[in-house]
């Protein structure tokens, strides 16, 4: 199996973890990277003291070896460089949210859309096993029907820690914990169940006017399934997701990190008890899945057009 030339748009936190992913990995090399943060870039030489820095994110773009540009910018950023690799003929493996600007999402998936190019965007449930596992369990009966799922989040800060460089996260413009946390979520649940629609919300925000929203309740209606969501930020506790599929026959108790539990009765069991890193393993898993969608195969990984319908529900969660 070949190998995959990648430029890297961005070297924070996530861009980083994903070079180092993607130094790992039989199917990627990694041959060009840029940020416009010395700090940023003086980070990701630690890790690879070899990286090729450019100067722009038009040299990564324009780089004749690239053949998947990794955007992993803010996401204010993102749109611009999709259509940037989709002019140079590059695909595409973009960070969510893909945008904050619907109509510029919105072109900006038609215009991959009318490029044919092979394009990804990194939602954590694309080829997760835990989810892979529902989705499967769904499809085969097992579950019976579904009545309902609940999804909450806690967190005691927000950016969490590991976030915390990335200043833009505290702000209600691009940042947010909806848009970086939730719509994992929300893409999980269209997945699943196909559309959804806002029936109600209630977003607090802080008092000045420029800070993330501090806590979210909202009611989807997928397909008659509803989807109720009590996110919030503050107090002391446990910090993490627990996205619940009641079903008839079998209820799934999805967790970030990768861990699922399941019931059939009154107990919770763990499944994949046995695998040691659940999230190391989906982040290869994930990987592996951009190299078959690029090797042409039918890898049902996250798209922009899934980025955007994904968008198009977070955004009227905080209009």
């Amino acid at each position: 199996m070949r190998n995959y030339n990648v430029g890297i748009i961005g070297l924070g936190v996530i861009g980083r973890t994903f070079l180092a992913e993607m130094r790992a990995h039989s199917r990627f090399t990694v041959v060009a990277a840029w940020d416009p943060s010395e700090t940023s870039r003086a980070a990701a030489a630690v890790l690879a003291p070899d990286l090729n820095l450019v100067d722009s994110a038009e040299a990564v773009i324009a780089d004749p070896t690239v053949e998947l540009v990794y955007i992993a910018s803010p996401p204010r950023n993102h749109c611009d460089y999709v259509l940037a690799a989709v002019a140079a003929g590059k695909a595409v493996y973009c960070e969510k949210p893909l945008g904050v600007d619907l109509d510029k999402s919105r072109a900006t998936a038609a215009a991959i859309a009318d490029s044919g190019l092979p394009n990804i965007v990194n939602f954590n449930h694309g080829k997760a096993l835990s989810s892979n596992f529902v989705e499967e369990r769904i499809a085969a009966g097992d579950v019976g029907t579904i009545v309902g799922i609940d999804c909450f989040i806690h967190l005691s800060q927000w950016p969490r820690a590991f976030q915390e460089t990335a200043s833009w996260l505290a702000g209600r413009a691009q940042g947010g914990f909806t848009r970086e946390m939730l719509s994992h979520w929300i893409y999980l649940t269209r997945r699943l169940l196909g559309p959804g629609r806002l029936l109600h919300k209630k977003v607090t925000y802080p008092p000045d006017g420029v800070g993330a929203e501090t806590r979210v309740i909202a009611e989807f209606d997928f397909g008659g399934v509803p989807l109720v969501i009590n996110a919030a930020c503050g107090g002391v506790g446990p910090i993490g997701t627990v996205y619940t599929i009641w079903g008839e026959k079998q209820s799934f108790r999805l967790h970030s990190g990768g861990n699922v539990s399941s019931a059939r009765d009154a107990t919770w069991r763990e499944e994949f008890a046995d695998v040691r890193d659940i999230d190391q393993v989906d982040r290869e898993r994930s990987l592996d899945g951009v190299a078959a969608l690029l090797d042409g195969e039918a890898a049902a990984m996250p798209s922009i057009a899934d980025a955007l319908a994904v968008q198009e529900l977070i955004e009227e969660i905080l209009a």
